[in-house]
């Protein structure tokens, strides 16, 4: 199988935190529309930091989190916006790459009214991730099961594509849940019962945190694939920027705990750069000459 490589596979870093560095816009996934050359200038150097895997810019690119600068843009084409994400990626993209079209959570929760409308918005954007041409749907960053489950059913649906799962974890004392306090086992289990061609664990406290998370994970995840994309640490704000503790120099005993776990797909979330990318390109080489 494409993802069970003796070598893993290595993802790109973080999108929405390095393009927020470089504009005074606070909504990454407009910069599609308005700066694409940024967004495009992310993925080449995420390509030249080693990735075998890069991320379209969509993951906010939903109904919900749109709705408010919609105002500012006037009629915000969602189709459009993730359609775009997937072409710029494509720009950079060389055959040997692959391309995850992100979908990240709507900020909605499963009591809210308008909840029931959320198989309608990730229609959408991952028709529009389809159309651009991502290789993979990865439904990310995910708190909620209800929510997961139900962006999977529409991109089973709407596309013939491989489709990746990954939920956000924490550890409390020594019991990991997701942010809204569903239990892991739970939460693995539902990740499992979907048939996803990937189940995975992002963003986080960091990767010494992710590193436990990771180590259950494989010992459930059976035969599928694991993806791992940890967060640089919880950020501190200096001024008007966030700075990230786990700085490319001190993840490398991480990134190489992950590997003998036998993770198959590893890469960074918020906070994480190119810079970080290339640690982990050096520290899989070297592991694998």
């Amino acid at each position: 199988m494409l993802f069970k490589t003796i070598k893993p596979l290595l993802c790109d870093g973080a999108i929405g935190t390095e393009l927020l560095k470089q504009t005074d816009q606070k909504i990454p996934e407009i910069l599609n529309l308005t700066h694409p050359e940024l967004v495009k200038k992310l993925h080449s150097d995420y390509i030249n930091a080693g990735s075998d895997i890069i991320t379209t810019n969509s993951f906010g690119a939903n109904y919900p989190r749109l709705r408010n600068i919609i105002k500012d843009f006037g009629e915000v084409d969602i189709y459009k916006i993730n359609k775009l994400s997937a072409q710029i990626a494509n720009e950079v993209k060389s055959k040997d790459k692959l391309l995850f079209g992100s979908v990240g959570p709507t900020g909605l929760k499963p009591e809210d009214d308008e909840f029931r409308k959320i198989g309608d918005y990730f229609t959408e954007q991952i028709l529009g991730l389809r159309d651009g041409g991502a290789d993979i749907i990865l439904i990310e960053t995910m708190i909620f099961t209800d929510e997961m489950k139900i962006a999977f059913e529409i991109a089973k649906r709407e596309t013939d594509l491989p489709i990746a799962v990954s939920m956000s974890f924490k550890i409390i004392n020594g019991q990991i849940y997701t942010y809204t306090g569903v239990d892991f086992n739970v939460a693995v289990k539902e990740m499992l019962n979907l048939g996803a061609n990937i189940i995975g664990a992002n963003c986080g406290e960091g990767f010494a945190e992710m590193v436990e998370i990771a180590k259950f994970l494989k010992s459930l995840a059976g035969d599928i694939p694991v993806l791992i994309q940890p967060s640089a640490g919880k950020p501190r704000k200096v001024g008007k920027s966030l700075i990230y503790p786990d700085i490319p120099e001190k993840i490398s005993p991480y990134v190489e705990k992950l590997i003998e776990i036998g993770i198959n797909i590893i890469g960074g979330c918020c906070g994480t750069t190119p810079e970080h990318i290339k640690v982990m390109r050096r520290i899989i080489d070297e592991k694998f000459k």
